[in-house]
């Protein structure tokens, strides 16, 4: 599974956790089951919550959320052909074609010619492309880091606890399914 940073956000986390509760050996348990449903409530809560109190940072960039999306990927990545974008998103090629040209024109991704293909090319983020990512991802951990720092150290520890447990779990299922990407 490929994670984008910053593109990976709390829905994401929900569908994994369900994916977990389909799938885990042990999710039969009820209590487990109320657990994980609880669990995805809270997170759907947060998003909720978070999003109507503060303007989202990404929105000033005039940028559509597609377009954020092959930046976000391409800033992973390093670099990627239009068609393993159209993959990573699960679209065809075609629907992507004039949103990367779109960034393009904006300056914000290169595109280049394939070496080993010239009848393809490849995408990557410009340094102006890779300079409005960080931004934004500065502007998303200062909006955690606010957040983070009203709550409780007993919540804050038992947070940071769950959460590596959470990667943990995410990695070991990676391992299992063959998509062991080390960056």
């Amino acid at each position: 599974m490929v994670l984008p940073s910053r593109a990976f956000t709390l829905v994401s986390i929900s569908y994994i956790i369900r994916l977990m509760l389909t799938t885990h050996s042990s999710a039969s348990q009820p209590g487990r089951q109320k657990d994980i449903k609880s669990i995805i409530g809270l997170i759907r809560d947060l998003m909720l919550s978070s999003q109507a109190r503060e303007p989202q940072p990404w929105l000033q960039l005039k940028l559509t959320r597609e377009q954020l999306r092959i930046m976000f990927l391409l800033s992973h990545n390093g670099r990627s052909s239009p068609g393993e974008v159209a993959r990573a998103f699960g679209v065809p090629g075609a629907n992507l074609t004039r949103t990367i040209e779109r960034l393009v024109e904006k300056g914000l991704v290169n595109r280049m010619e394939n070496p080993d293909d010239r009848r393809s090319y490849i995408l990557s983020l410009t340094e102006k492309g890779n300079r409005q990512i960080e931004h934004l991802r500065a502007m998303g951990a200062a909006r955690i880091a606010r957040m983070l720092e009203r709550m409780p150290d007993d919540a804050l520890v038992s947070l940071r606890v769950g959460l590596e447990a959470l990667i943990r779990t995410l990695k070991d299922g990676e391992e299992m399914n063959g998509h062991n990407r080390s960056r």
